[in-house]
């Protein structure tokens, strides 16, 4: 059973692999076609005719003392073909065919025909004619055939004569009466009556048993044939090619290998990424609650919570690859989606060289991780309370976009000054909280630590006893810390930060990553301390259509309105 399993796995992959480059097979079989099609347009139609000749067995005289009285043997196809093309046969031809149009030209040359049920028959040879003009391969099929079949009895004729010559000259040499009388002498009387009864009855030992007829149609070139043989010939290159580029080709194409390599199951898969400027971030568990982004992330945040986000895992790293990859991404917005379903999330941008989750939740990032890193900042500061069911950055209630609202109503706003700092020091965003957003013990559902100004020293901060103590310190006042940190492959900020985590995620953007670098990233997370949770499958084909006949439908919340949080 075994067996069998892997061998179907096997033929999948090759329908897949010829699924991903149906088009450059279909394009070089295309060409090879049309290259047929070319091919029988520009040569010149040829026709055949046969004419079909049976051996007979001459009649001879047995016993005869003078060689070449002997019956000949019958002679194979390389003989009549070098006695077709010899210039006796052609000259008797050309008088033959004297008075008929052979400007087009021909070939001549004996083969061997077969019957209709395809079977050769060793007393039958064919003279076939080759020209451009059907008329004229006929023409001269019959007429190599007869100066085949009349040079053949010439032959036998001269031979018979030869024969004759030599026994007179035998005769003559008997003189007296009594060597007449010897029966040597009577022998060779015997003889050379018996050759001149031959002479006088002899005939071809080959015989014109079927004239050649007019060819209906060219045999070369043969259209369906070379077409035939064009597509063949495409397809097996198109394969051929398709699998040497598979081969060459490094981009990541299915995911099971991806899990087999990194050892883990995938969490969850997101479509594929817009680019979009830093102003326009968004996050599409607020902006779009329905919309496919938000979807995949539930799922993920479903998967997560199977392997032990609500046990022994309290702080999870988020990186990948390179940038770009899709990790800010899907860290704000699973930690957005844990929040909705009730639970206490911090969101942590460690990512000090080129921090995004400031934009995507539009919180300031004058003050932040680095700032309290650097002791020029306490903890409670610069962590960001964020109310779910909408956010603004303005002082004010009459400058909060309809957009964030829910029914009409506005969302209540409160600045940042209520927790020490003032609208100045934030450079004109502010946050607000909902009562909904406060978790059961008081705290905030959804809280964000961005990273603060860049400082000089991003790897020394990644690497601090300081930093594990602020995780340490958030963990110990919510359900998960999400950490967004920056790719491992550009920086070793991520595996500094490993050690101080209980848990990765690992986003793998299959539009940009290649296999070398999934195997270096794999050789450096099997150095990191902490344990693997999964993979974030980004942009994975096939990953969001539906599964079923339908989809579920939106409800009639207002697109852009969060639904009610709330604990579950």
């Amino acid at each position: 059973m075994a067996t069998e399993s892997t061998e179907s796995l096997a033929v999948l992959g090759y329908l897949a692999v010829m699924a991903r480059w149906k088009w450059l097979i279909i394009g070089i079989t295309v060409a090879c076609v049309a290259a047929g099609f070319a091919y029988l347009v520009t040569r010149t139609p040829l026709y055949v005719a046969t004419a079909k000749l049976l051996y007979v067995q001459p009649v001879t005289i047995t016993n005869s003392l003078v060689q070449g009285s002997q019956s000949p043997q019958q002679p194979d196809l390389a003989t009549v073909s070098a006695m077709v093309a010899s210039s006796q046969v052609n000259s008797a031809a050309a008088e033959l065919l004297k008075g008929k149009d052979t400007s087009a030209g021909y070939d001549v040359n004996a083969a061997q025909p077969t019957d209709s049920a395809g079977n050769l028959s060793a007393n039958v040879l064919g003279i076939q004619a080759v020209s451009t003009n059907l008329q004229t391969a006929a023409a001269a099929a019959n007429a190599c055939a007869q100066a085949f079949v009349d040079y053949r009895r010439e032959t036998a004729r001269a031979q018979v004569n030869n024969a004759l010559t030599a026994i007179d000259a035998q005769l003559k040499s008997y003189v007296t009466p009594s060597d007449k009388l010897s029966a040597e002498y009577l022998q060779l009387k015997q003889s050379q009556q018996a050759l001149e009864l031959q002479l006088q009855s002899l005939s071809s030992d080959f015989t014109v048993i079927a004239q050649a007829s007019v060819p209906t149609a060219p045999f070369s070139p043969r259209p369906r044939h070379t077409l035939v043989l064009a597509a063949i010939l495409g397809l097996v290159l198109g394969m051929g090619l398709a699998f040497l580029l598979e081969q060459l080709d490094t981009r990541v194409r299915d995911e099971r290998p991806m899990n087999e390599m990194f050892g883990v199951s995938s969490l969850g898969h997101l479509p594929a990424l817009k680019r979009r400027t830093p102003e326009g971030a968004n996050v599409e568990m607020i902006d779009n609650p329905s919309g496919p982004m938000a979807e995949a992330v539930r799922v993920l945040r479903g998967n997560l919570s199977f392997v032990g986000v609500d046990g022994d895992v309290r702080s999870v790293l988020v990186t990948s690859s390179i940038r770009s990859e899709g990790k800010s991404v899907a860290a704000s917005n699973l930690a957005v989606s844990m929040a909705l379903a009730g639970q206490r999330v911090v969101l942590v941008d460690a990512d000090f060289r080129r921090p995004r989750i400031h934009t995507y939740l539009r919180v300031s990032n004058a003050v932040g991780l680095s700032s309290v890193l650097a002791r020029r900042a306490e903890l409670l500061d610069a962590v960001i309370p964020i109310a779910l069911e909408g956010y603004a950055w303005a002082d004010d209630e009459s400058a909060v976009p309809e957009a964030l609202t829910r029914d009409g109503a506005s969302a209540r706003v409160m600045t940042l000054a209520t927790s020490g700092r003032g609208a100045d020091q934030v450079e004109g965003f502010t946050t607000h909280q909902s009562r909904e957003t406060v978790g059961s013990r008081g705290v905030p559902l959804l809280r964000v630590l961005p990273s603060g100004p860049l400082p000089p020293n991003p790897g020394e901060m990644a690497a601090s006893q300081r930093f594990g103590e602020i995780i340490s310190v958030l963990a110990d006042t919510a359900d998960l810390v999400i950490i967004d940190s920056p790719p491992i492959l550009e920086v070793g900020d991520a595996a500094a930060m490993a050690a101080k985590t209980d848990g990765v995620v690992f986003v793998v953007n299959m539009g940009r990553v290649r296999w070398p670098m999934l195997e270096r990233s794999n050789a450096q997370l099997e150095k990191f301390p902490c344990r693997k949770l999964g993979l974030v499958v980004v942009a994975a084909k096939s990953a969001h259509k539906p599964v079923y006949g339908y989809k579920y439908q939106a409800g009639s919340s207002p697109r852009g309105a969060a639904p009610p949080v709330g604990r579950s």
